[in-house]
């Protein structure tokens, strides 16, 4: 189920004529709206998490929602990647700190980003953006390098590790070609919304050849 939500009104309806009262719907419910009755399952209130868990695990097709931007996706339930595959691409993950200027198509970093959109989040808060720098980014580095010049003595007086370390002109992107800020709001679990995308974007960024680097520095 897609998870991105729109402007419209969110609702949920039932098939009567498709469901056949497995209960599965209620079972799944984090929110616990859902009773089976005599007619098939119908559920007690609409203000709910907008998870999907209802429509998607639904093995009927018997529930749909409204007020999201794009149609629903069927789920490829054995899309699973080797075990051994996945683990050795983790294990191997390694910052990258000189990049080349091989150009990165508009389409890959939308697939990069839908990775980090499709990411569960602590509470579905779907309070994750995301902002991709290209020609612009040297303006957003140098505002940051002069930022960091300037904490640099009081960062060494905590952490003596940054006392020697030379701050060039391209010190937080080293030269990448794109640059993509992860946003979040940072009540409730915003923060660690945008930790968990910016996780899986890297692996997909991986998975494209490339290289990758997180900028915990950077400020927003």
């Amino acid at each position: 189920m897609n998870k991105k939500h729109g402007g419209g009104r969110h609702i949920i309806c039932v098939d009567s004529s498709l469901c056949n009262r497995c209960g599965l719907c209620r079972k799944d419910c984090p929110r616990g709206l859902w009773i089976i009755a005599d007619t098939g399952a119908k559920v007690t209130a609409q203000d709910c998490f907008k998870c999907g868990h209802c429509a998607a695990i639904c093995p009927q097709g018997a529930i749909s929602l409204s007020g999201y931007e794009d149609a629903p996706e069927e789920l490829i339930r054995d899309a699973k990647p080797e075990p051994e595959t996945l683990l050795a691409l983790i294990k191997g993950g390694r910052s990258m700190r000189h990049f080349t200027q091989r150009h990165v198509s508009p389409e890959i970093v939308d697939k990069i980003i839908e990775a980090g959109r499709y990411t569960p989040t602590g509470l579905n808060r779907q309070g994750v953006s995301y902002v991709v720098l290209r020609e612009n980014k040297d303006e957003y580095e140098r505002i940051a390098v002069s930022w960091f010049r300037k904490l640099r003595p009081i960062v060494g007086l905590f952490m003596k590790q940054f006392r020697h370390v030379h701050i060039d002109d391209h010190y937080f992107f080293k030269g990448a070609p794109v640059v993509i800020v992860v946003k979040s709001d940072p009540a409730a679990t915003g923060v660690i919304d945008a930790a968990l995308a910016a996780s899986a974007m890297e692996l997909m960024a991986r998975a494209y050849g490339l290289g990758a680097l997180y900028l915990g520095f950077f400020p927003s």
